[in-house]
């Protein structure tokens, strides 16, 4: 029943006593009527306002049935409620903590403010098991109504940090208003779980060490990244609108992490831990398959087959140290058959690579030229440089070298043109995405995309179209000049 309609009942009561009382008695007040009707439904016992007429004694009677049984059904209705709502947040309280006790390898989440709330829906929709610890108790009960599992508490007290299970967690996430209340759950979270993963939410970028001896792993500046993060849309639209790519996007790293992106463009199957070898990547988060299937942090045994990209979590290393170990900064000539401490070789044109039709074998030493300006790079002070005029020329070179190349084969009436065509937009594509996200991508992938250029489409395609249209035209080549 509702409050409306217990109020309704009320009125309706009091009215129909007011006026009865007011209409057969004949000489009573309103406020005689409704006295009279306030100390029948009460039984008070003051006796009769005035003395009551024969019809004023039978309404009395009648009245007082219906007064008390009303009385009484609206007091049975409200003690049925208050039972039941009291037994429901016991029963549900304890269901709860049933629940968070059979936790294991789990996170909590203290603070359901806007990062907590935040942070709550990714978890949830990641699937990741997580607690809540949220003091107030008016924001507890909103969380619970979303289907959360919560603890209604201090967060500073070890006890409620108990009850959300952090000796069985994983990690604890604090989001608390206040640097002092997150660097005193931080330390009271590392001593009741010394292998615990804390991150913090910091307010003063100046308290940053305070909080790391206090056993946070990483303190985590929201406005600040939220700054960064609208800076780069406006870079990016700065960098479209004006047409230059002299604006450069980076990832902003996180105490010395930040996310990097990998696709396999070799031919053969590798392995997630074969890719985080060979980048030094800590852990895998994301694999996207060719038909656009996405697999959550995938195990390190699973195949990545060609075509297929990877989301990583890199460790930012210096490149001086990178190229002190690989004693790759002062380069050779290119040219060199190749670098004996390099770990790609640099390519030197010979006729395995021609074509046979001189105006295009110019065009592919180019891309050659390329490719090995990028490889003696590589792991190098000037590898940044490097990368930005590699991708300034390759999308030059991409945009006319395709356009000359599909007009000889139009010219000559080669039949798989269109398939061909298809294979240029999707060079043209990859290109300009790997230039697009150039700092969140892997240097030797880029190797490993010019690589497979150079040995799957120059030497396979290109080769098939030249054989083809030599063999009925034998001086097409020449006829180009």
């Amino acid at each position: 029943m509702s409050n409306k309609i217990r109020i309704f009942i009320i009125l309706f009561v009091f009215t129909i006593g007011t006026l009865g009382f007011y209409f057969i008695e004949g000489t009573w007040t309103i406020l005689e009527a409704f006295f009279m009707t306030i100390i029948t439904i009460t039984t008070i016992g003051y006796g009769e306002v005035k003395p009551l007429s024969t019809q004023g004694q039978i309404f009395a009677i009648i009245f007082i049935i219906l007064g008390l049984s009303t009385a009484a059904i609206l007091a049975t209705e409200l003690a049925r409620q208050f039972i039941e709502r009291n037994f429901k947040a016991i029963y549900g309280a304890g269901k709860m903590k049933k629940k968070i006790r059979k936790l294991q390898n789990h996170y909590i989440v203290c603070g359901f403010g806007d990062i907590g709330s935040s942070m709550s829906a990714s978890l949830k929709e990641a699937s990741i098991p997580f607690v809540i610890i949220e003091n107030s108790i008016e924001t507890s009960e909103f969380a619970t109504m979303q289907n959360y599992l919560v603890v209604n508490g201090k967060a500073t007290y070890d006890e409620t940090l108990i009850d959300a299970g952090i000796k069985g967690a994983r990690g604890i996430v604090i989001c608390l208003g206040d640097d002092s209340l997150n660097m005193y759950v931080s330390l009271a979270a590392r001593e009741l779980n010394p292998d615990l993963l804390i991150l913090v939410r910091g307010y003063k970028t100046e308290g940053e060490k305070r909080m790391i001896r206090a056993g946070a792993n990483s303190v985590i500046y929201p406005l600040k990244l939220g700054g960064q993060q609208m800076a780069q849309l406006v870079i990016s639209e700065y960098s479209k609108e004006n047409k230059t790519n002299h604006l450069e996007l980076t990832t902003s790293g996180i105490m010395g992490y930040s996310l990097k992106m990998y696709k396999h463009f070799k031919d053969e199957e590798t392995t997630i831990e074969s890719i985080l070898n060979s980048t030094n990547a800590t852990q895998a988060l994301k694999i996207q398959r060719i038909g656009g299937m996405e697999i959550n942090r995938p195990g390190i045994e699973t195949a990545v087959m060609k075509g297929e990209s990877i989301l990583l979590l890199a460790h930012d290393e210096l490149k001086e140290d990178l190229a002190d170990d690989l004693d790759l900064t002062e380069k050779k000539p290119i040219g060199d058959e190749q670098l004996s401490s390099q770990k790609y070789k640099l390519y030197t044109w010979d006729d395995s690579y021609s074509l046979g039709i001189p105006v295009l074998d110019d065009e592919h030493k180019k891309l050659l030229r390329l490719l090995n300006n990028f490889l003696s790079s590589i792991h190098t002070k000037d590898e940044k440089s490097i990368i930005k005029d590699t991708f300034d020329s390759l999308l030059e070179y991409t945009h006319d070298h395709f356009i000359n190349e599909e007009a000889f084969m139009t010219k000559h009436n080669y039949p798989d043109l269109k398939d061909h065509k298809k294979e240029h937009i999707k060079l043209t594509k990859e290109a300009n995405q790997l230039n697009e996200n150039r700092n969140y991508i892997f240097s030797d992938n880029i190797a490993d995309f010019l690589i497979s250029w150079l040995t799957n489409h120059i030497m396979g395609t290109d080769k098939k179209y030249a054989e083809y249209i030599l063999a009925r035209v034998p001086d097409a080549g020449q006829l180009e000049q």
